[in-house]
């Protein structure tokens, strides 16, 4: 049986500063409005917005403030600013006695996985209940802490897509078919992140754009909170423990072995345990060839290490003086279907394109090659990466609504004011979205996902998927 944690509790997800900042606001102060965009000057001007269902389901969702919860966070409090008086008891109780435990929200939101310019609005978050003796004014920018979090899965769904957008340019250049497209790259991310719940939360925004994964949590992630079935795969893969088990005399032996196991469907192999294009052209090329032909599916050759171009460039070659190639009617060459090529080795945005690039220039198809990043797609990201911000943009005081905004000498940093909303642009107009004031939209693209405590609006994995789907060219 799972164990209780107070790592679950809402009442204690948030930063400290936040347990006091109800004693902070101007007197009769009634609905706190804030709102949540990826600022200009982001790396990538288009945001993909996806993440948000989960944190609703798992920490707004259905009874969350309980007198257990409110306990346990009123002695931390104490404990932790030193004074038993800070902590907002009677805010908590009021949600426990007015709202059986749930939060008296609204959120609004983009539907999840649009990509969405940045300096727009993509969520919205306003208290509900304005007109009760104890207005829950405090709970809004309370929730930023989690909500927030949403930047996580959004970057790692907005860099990938931004990639695949970036292959698929050089798929339409040199390939006769962009078939294989959702599958030329590869998530390797699992073990390089910090936890088990990012490498599936951040997992599952990969899988929005791509279909190839090794980090199994992102597909259940997706499974249990998108109503997705599989919607990740992999191949048989070997790994440096395999490959270097015999010894290196021994590598042909395992090749051997793994040919024999594996005699249909992909099988990549890491080569370069000892001298990837001695192996490349001795086993892989060589002893294997004719095995490797007669096999019913496709050997993956995978380079592990060293400059990626250059090591690229010459196993191609290799595979394509062994194996032999054709020309596609792109002029481009193409190596025997039964050989291909993946890198997976510290690889980023920059370096796939430069990779790309020189395959280009050497005449060679980016049919030929997939990718696998690790590191890069799921940790060498931060909140700043898109420059993602939550701000209150309006507020109500004695029934009179008043804008709200930041203006600091950080121009990039000016907010937004007034109460928001998200409009489509006519396709004449050039298409896209803009903010607007939420009384001037005639339709607004915010959706209301949550209110007081019921999700509204739930999204399955494929209508994300649609959502964020390239247009065609």
């Amino acid at each position: 049986m799972k164990k209780e944690t107070n790592l679950d509790n809402f009442v204690v997800l948030s930063d400290s500063y936040k347990f006091l900042h109800y004693l902070m606001y101007p007197e009769n102060t009634q609905v706190v409005n804030s709102y949540f965009e990826a600022r200009e000057g982001a790396t990538f001007d288009e945001t993909v917005f996806f993440g948000l269902q989960y944190y609703l389901k798992k920490y707004f969702e259905g009874v969350v403030v309980t007198p257990e919860k409110v306990a346990f966070a009123e002695y931390l409090a104490g404990k932790h600013f030193g004074n038993d008086t800070y902590f907002n008891k009677a805010g908590w109780q009021y949600l426990i006695d007015k709202h059986g435990g749930r939060l008296p929200l609204r959120i609004k939101a983009v539907p999840e996985g649009t990509p969405v310019p940045t300096s727009n609005v993509m969520m919205t978050v306003e208290n509900t209940d304005p007109d009760s003796p104890t207005p829950a004014y405090w709970l809004t920018n309370y929730a930023e802490t989690i909500l927030t979090h949403v930047w996580s899965a959004s970057t790692v769904a907005t860099l990938s897509r931004h990639v695949k957008k970036m292959i698929a340019k050089y798929v339409e250049k040199t390939a006769e078919t962009d078939a294989g497209l959702p599958f030329m790259l590869h998530d390797f991310g699992f073990r390089g992140v910090s936890s088990v719940e990012s490498a599936a939360y951040e997992g599952s925004g990969h899988l929005v754009n791509f279909m190839g994964t090794d980090t199994v949590p992102a597909i259940v992630c997706a499974m249990e909170y998108y109503d997705a079935d599989v919607c990740g795969f992999s191949v048989p893969a070997s790994e440096h423990s395999i490959m270097t088990a015999l010894g290196e005399k021994g590598e042909r032996e395992i090749i051997k072995r793994l040919i024999e196991k594996f005699p249909t469907g992909i099988l990549s192999v890491v080569g370069d345990s000892y001298d990837i294009f001695r192996t490349t052209a001795e086993l892989v090329g060589g002893e294997f060839k004719n095995q490797i032909l007669e096999r019913d599916g496709v050997y993956v050759v995978r380079p592990d290490s060293g400059e990626p171009v250059p090591t690229v460039l010459k196993v191609l070659d290799i595979l394509g003086e062994k194996f032999k190639f054709t020309i596609n009617k792109k002029g481009y060459k193409v190596l025997n279907p039964k050989v291909r090529v993946i890198w997976g080795d510290g690889l980023n945005y920059v370096m796939i394109e430069n990779i790309l690039k020189a395959m280009t220039k050497a005449g060679w198809s980016a049919e030929n090659i997939v990718f696998g990043m690790g590191g890069g797609l799921l940790q060498k990201i931060n909140r700043d990466t898109q420059r993602f911000a939550f701000k209150s943009c309006a507020q109500r005081r004695d029934g009179v609504w008043h804008d709200i905004w930041k203006d600091p000498v950080d121009k990039s940093k000016v907010s937004k004011r007034g109460r928001l909303a998200l409009v489509r642009l006519p396709e004449a107009a050039g298409g896209g979205y803009k903010t607007v004031q939420e009384a001037n939209a005639p339709e607004n693209v915010l959706q209301t996902v949550f209110e007081d405590g019921r999700i509204l609006r739930e999204y399955t994995f494929e209508e994300v998927r649609r959502n964020a789907a390239l247009k065609a060219a």
